[in-house]
């Protein structure tokens, strides 16, 4: 591929669905200078000027929003910005999520190409949910990249793991990545190679047994958490009493100082508290005396809800984040040892964000606001990769990352840009 040197000065971006601001994190870290972010959340918002008080925040709804605007706020002339980032709402997408086609959350993809096609950046990158992938037949994904052809881009799209770029989470994010048709850059590129583990992109899917073999070399719940302090359910850690023991964890404390933030874990019912004082690392609602399973479970089959109260392990991988991970019914998200779930902080680390990145709001907008994130880390992993592909140094190139999945096979869409 070809190569020449880099551009000296720092790329911009521009960070539309911000949320709390996981992408911006990531893109910080990857050299970018996010020059504008906007969300309709209230919290977020909060979070994001507190933590990027630099960058420019516009809060309300995309739907309101112009490249005009965008133009305005950031001093660029049309076509100057370089990329273009952005995460629409995925609850109409996602496999836990309602499914429902005509969702009109699902809409709000357009509002991003809307102002991608207003601002004409060289690169746009969208991620979203796997789901999104088979909803309608693959009817929403044939609008997503005819959306981005139709503005004069250039789409390929792919299925990333975040634990294969090293954020500690079996997560995976639908990635779009598109130049404009006049940057010098080909089809199936913008998408970082692996950094951990064996596997490819697209050899490790969802909802599919893994076996140990592919997951050796992904960050560990111990890694991600283990230098944390106990604390009980419905406390709050406010300060570090141990050194980090790991690469993770001390990236994680740089320039954090020495006061903790967000360390809050749950309140629990006594009922969960007493359940989960019965469960040993690894054991879920199957391991549970009958007497204390809540009533509906005890008709259940074993083969269902596995996930229910699941109690994590220290060499484990963590699974995804959601914005239920307050809750021991909603999967695996206790302690390996505490009689609690884990804290918002223990959450956010193994979204990637940093222990120096605060989180505002009430504690339940703050578990939204984490469970909603981007894992920084991928972020920074697409960054790096998308800036070498505006540089003329591409590294990796996308090869079939949809082997494992048949119905996204290229002749199903009868598109070019898989």
């Amino acid at each position: 591929m070809k190569a020449s040197g880099r551009r000296e000065k720092r790329l911009t971006a521009v960070d539309l669905f911000s949320g709390a601001g996981g992408i911006s994190v990531g893109l910080g870290d990857a050299g970018y200078d996010v020059l504008l972010a906007s969300d309709v959340d209230s919290a977020c918002a909060r979070t994001y000027r507190r933590n990027f008080a630099g960058h420019q925040f516009i809060e309300g709804d995309i739907r309101e929003l112009t490249g005009q605007q965008v133009i305005r706020e950031t001093g660029l002339r049309r076509g100057d910005l370089d990329v273009l980032v952005g995460g629409p709402p995925c609850q109409g997408f996602s496999i836990i999520g309602s499914r429902v086609e005509m969702d009109p959350r699902n809409d709000l993809f357009k509002e991003f190409l809307r102002i991608g096609g207003e601002l004409q950046p060289r690169a746009m990158v969208m991620e979203n949910v796997p789901g999104m992938a088979t909803l309608g037949g693959g009817s929403i994904l044939r609008h997503v990249v005819g959306g981005f052809e139709a503005i004069g881009y250039r789409v390929s799209f792919a299925e990333l793991l975040a634990a294969q770029y090293g954020a500690p989470q079996m997560r995976w994010r639908m990635v779009f990545v598109a130049f404009r048709s006049d940057v010098d850059v080909p089809m199936n590129v913008g998408f970082p190679k692996p950094t951990h583990g064996r596997r490819a992109i697209g050899e490790l899917v969802p909802n599919c047994t893994i076996p140990p073999a592919d997951t050796k070399g992904f960050i560990t719940t111990r890694e991600a958490i283990g230098d944390l302090p106990a604390i009980a359910s419905g406390e709050e850690g406010r300060e570090y009493r141990g050194r980090p023991t790991c690469q993770y964890q001390r990236r994680m404390r740089e320039g954090a100082g020495p006061e903790l933030h967000n360390h809050y874990a749950p309140k629990l019912s006594a009922q969960n508290l007493e359940r989960l004082a019965a469960l040993s690392a690894g054991q879920d609602w199957r391991d549970l005396p009958i007497e204390l399973l809540p009533e509906g479970m005890k008709r259940a089959k074993r083969k269902d809800h596995t996930r229910r109260y699941s109690r994590m392990t220290w060499d484990g991988i963590p699974r995804s984040i959601i914005t239920r991970f307050r809750d021991p019914k909603s999967g695996e998200y206790t302690h390996p040892e505490q009689h609690r779930t884990i804290s918002i902080r223990e959450a956010a680390r193994i979204q990637s964000f940093p222990d120096r990145f605060v989180f505002e709001g009430s504690h339940s907008e703050q578990y939204d606001q984490v469970g909603n994130a981007v894992p920084a880390i991928l972020a920074e992993a697409i960054g790096r990769e998308v800036a070498a592909c505006l540089a003329g140094e591409t590294t990796y190139e996308l090869k079939n990352p949809f082997s494992r999945r048949k119905s996204l096979a290229q002749t199903s869409l009868a598109l070019d840009a898989v």
